[in-house]
């Protein structure tokens, strides 16, 4: 009998249904315990047996009939059954209550009006109340039949996640079938009643019963801004095989019109990838059809080779900037067009590229460098101790864009580097010598004044040595047990001198200074430059390290290179700066108190007595909702900002959070929004306003709000915010 009865409640309630929720939704409500009914006090049954304690029982031989009555009690290992009557007709194999009973197991409560168990997995049961204690969710059902082995039919049946005192939501359904052997269910005439006023109605739906996946819309968006205006959409899931799938967005923008999105997801053995188009036939403001497609692809070809596509393409430059799907897009300026191939087998590293780049900055100057196709190849050699270590780095690499529009040259690079060092290290000390030899060889259309074709070779060698000591003593400081560290730290370079005037700047730049860029060999990222010249640097480390743990409580760094020789090779329209020291580059980090951290970069030029460069961020991080961050960034006649961001809990229900980036120089606001959270047991809401400075014109703002309704249990409506909060406020994730 016990067993007939948990057998109907396992195909009731399959496993995706009652999978079990994160119980952190639920920290602020009441156990389901406390709320349902208590099961009776009797001692624990081991094994299979059963026990039943009954005030009266009858047994009658010639109908096989058995009655108990009077508080019947029957348990079997965790499950416990309890009614007036129970009546077991041997003959038939029928069990019935006829009147109130209430079934416990460790995961769920039934309690029902009367139930009648019969043979060949045939149940029903009335007036039906469950709680699962599970997922914290709570129901009823008028009638519940279990017509077959495989199938549960459900009549006017309910599911929330609140308390009866407070239901503030709960989903209704006229009939539902559960069909274990399909693997699905079947509901019709479904309502979403929220604060008792329907809000959702669809007249059929079907959801899976395990955790494969199942067609079927998804849980609506809503929101507003200057660009859209109101806007809605509702996600259809369609679950094309088990390795692919599509989903289709419907968006409708009382100022844009209607968009279609479309996101098809696929994954393989060795590969993955998605494709997303979005299409708006006839936008409203702009009058004409616009679109986007995206297309990303990355996965093994054989053990060595693999692939990486990611295509991106919109119809005009202001698409992201007025179409953005999400709260993060503020601006971009550039998508990119990319197809690489990847070699990585017996030291070696591989790669082709085809490269492009959709421009969206009206800017013509902006406009990069295509790579049409490269190709390099490098060692991936282990570096031993003590031993020659040879490395090699090689480039073939075609630069293409509309010269028309830019002028400029084009054409071929080759280049080759190889590496030989000799690394000796000692626990206490290191020193690496190293010597590279580099070749480069450029083969050039469009090139100015007369747009003949030009060939260039540069050879050049340079030579580098690294060296630093390590220093360390006990200290006890604040009752604590430390390490303190004295790292010293030189690097010397050599250059000779080679004229690059003519050569084009295709990839190059320049590296930011740092403290450990004052220890790498090149201040130019890429080949088109060689910096020229005798440069030494000089740097000092120390650090305060917990003598159990390891925890860096404080690091502090500071350095300087200085040239003994004039520079000559520099970035074209850059000065080279007549002073044969850099600026001093000084770095700090610590844990200074108990969920405190503070760093900062400081770059101070001792020739002008200036300040270059300045960075200083302060974080107080208790947990995820006590999170407090301030920033100050300067740069030297670029930019004077604040950065401000948080995240506060006012107790176990109120949240508060925003962001404000202001500019000191132009009194201006960049960007800033505020937002609110409140968490009940079975719900929460997020509402954030959002104004940020148009990126195109400089001057206007745009204005964003955004509404986030979780039903807890049961999905999130509105808005998606959580990966903007993620990047806007350092230390904080989503779990909303």
């Amino acid at each position: 009998m016990i067993y007939l009865i948990n057998l109907l409640i396992l195909i009731f309630f399959s496993s995706n249904v009652i999978a079990a929720s994160n119980s952190n939704q639920f920290a602020i409500c009441k156990p389901l315990t406390e709320l349902a009914p208590h099961p009776p006090n009797a001692s624990p049954v081991t094994g299979d047996n059963i026990q039943v304690f009954a005030n009266d029982a009858i047994y009658q031989e010639k109908t096989g009939i058995s009655t108990f009555s009077g508080n019947v009690v029957v348990q079997r290992q965790d499950q416990t059954l309890n009614a007036n009557t129970v009546i077991y007709n041997t003959n038939n194999e029928i069990v019935d209550t006829k009147s109130n009973f209430t079934f416990w197991n460790k995961d769920f409560i039934i309690q029902g009006d009367k139930a009648q168990l019969r043979p060949n997995d045939q149940a029903e049961m009335d007036l039906a109340t469950y709680w699962l204690l599970t997922r914290r969710a709570r129901g009823y059902a008028k009638k519940l039949t279990q017509v077959s082995k495989n199938i549960v039919r459900l009549e006017k049946a309910t599911y929330t996640t609140c308390d009866p005192q407070k239901e503030i939501w709960r989903m209704e359904g006229r009939k539902i079938i559960l069909d274990q052997a399909k693997e699905i269910g079947i509901a019709r005439d479904v309502k979403l009643r929220i604060l008792g006023v329907p809000v959702f109605y669809t007249p059929y739906i079907s959801f899976p019963l395990t955790d494969k996946r199942k067609s079927g819309f998804l849980f609506p968006q809503i929101g507003n801004s200057d660009e859209t205006g109101t806007e809605f959409n509702i996600p259809y899931y369609i679950n094309l095989a088990p390795n692919y799938d599509l989903t289709v967005t419907p968006r409708i923008m009382s100022r844009r019109g209607f968009l279609l999105n479309n996101e098809l997801r696929y994954v393989t053995e060795k590969t993955e990838g998605k494709l997303e188009i979005e299409y708006i036939p006839y936008d409203l403001s702009l009058q004409k059809q616009r679109g986007s497609i995206a297309f990303l692809h990355n996965g093994a070809i054989t053990d060595r080779f693999s692939t990486n596509i990611f295509i991106n393409h919109v119809s005009d430059q202001r698409y992201f900037e007025e179409l953005g799907s999400n709260i993060t897009i503020a601006s971009i300026t550039h998508l990119e067009q990319r197809a690489d191939l990847y070699y990585s087998g017996n030291g070696w590293m591989g790669l082709g590229r085809v490269q492009k780049f959709q421009v969206l900055d009206p800017n013509p100057a902006a406009r990069p460098y295509q790579r049409l196709p490269q190709l390099m190849l490098q060692t991936m050699l282990p570096e031993y101790n003590r031993r020659l270590n040879i490395g090699m780095k090689a480039e073939l690499v075609r630069f293409d864009r509309d010269t028309e529009v830019i002028k400029g040259a084009i054409g071929n690079r080759i280049d080759f580097k190889s590496i030989f060092s000799y690394p000796w290290r000692t626990p206490g000390a290191f020193i690496i010598p190293t010597v590279a030899w580099r070749y480069t060889h450029y083969d050039l259309d469009h090139t100015e004044p007369n747009d003949e074709a030009a060939t260039y070779n540069r050879m050049l060698f340079t030579t580098s040595t690294d060296a630093g000591l390590f220093f360390e003593r006990p200290l006890n400081l604040f009752g604590q047990n430390m390490i303190q560290t004295l790292e010293p730290r030189v690097f010397y370079r050599y250059a000779p001198y080679r004229d690059q005037s003519d050569i084009p700047i295709f990839d190059t730049a320049a590296f930011e200074l740092s403290y450990l860029q004052l220890f790498r060999e090149e201040n130019l990222s890429g080949p088109d430059r060689i910096e020229d010249g005798h440069r030494i640097s000089v740097g000092i480390s120390s650090r305060l390290l917990n003598s159990e743990t390891g925890l860096e409580h404080l690091r502090f760094s500071i350095g300087q290179y200085r040239y003994l020789n004039e520079r000559r090779v520099s970035l074209p329209n850059y000065a080279l700066p007549l002073e044969d020291t850099s600026s001093v580059v000084m770095e700090l980090a610590s844990e200074f108190a108990k969920d405190w951290r503070v760093s900062s970069t400081f770059r101070w030029n001792p020739n002008t007595q200036n300040t270059e460069y300045s960075v200083w961020r302060l974080q107080y991080n208790r947990d995820n909702e006590h999170i407090l961050n301030f920033s100050y960034r300067f740069r030297d006649n670029v930019l004077d900002q604040t950065d401000t961001s948080f995240i506060w809990s006012l107790g176990s229900r109120w949240n508060l959070l925003g962001r404000v980036n202001y500019s000191l120089p132009d009194e201006k606001t960049l960007e800033s929004f505020a937002g609110i959270e409140y968490r009940s047991c079975c719900w929460a809401l997020r509402a954030i306003t959002r104004r940020y400075l148009n990126n195109i014109d400089g001057f206007g703002y745009y204005n964003g709000f955004f509404l986030q309704l979780q039903l807890t249990g049961l999905g999130k409506i509105g808005k998606k915010s959580g990966i903007f909060l993620q990047e806007s406020v350092p230390g904080f994730y989503d779990d909303f």
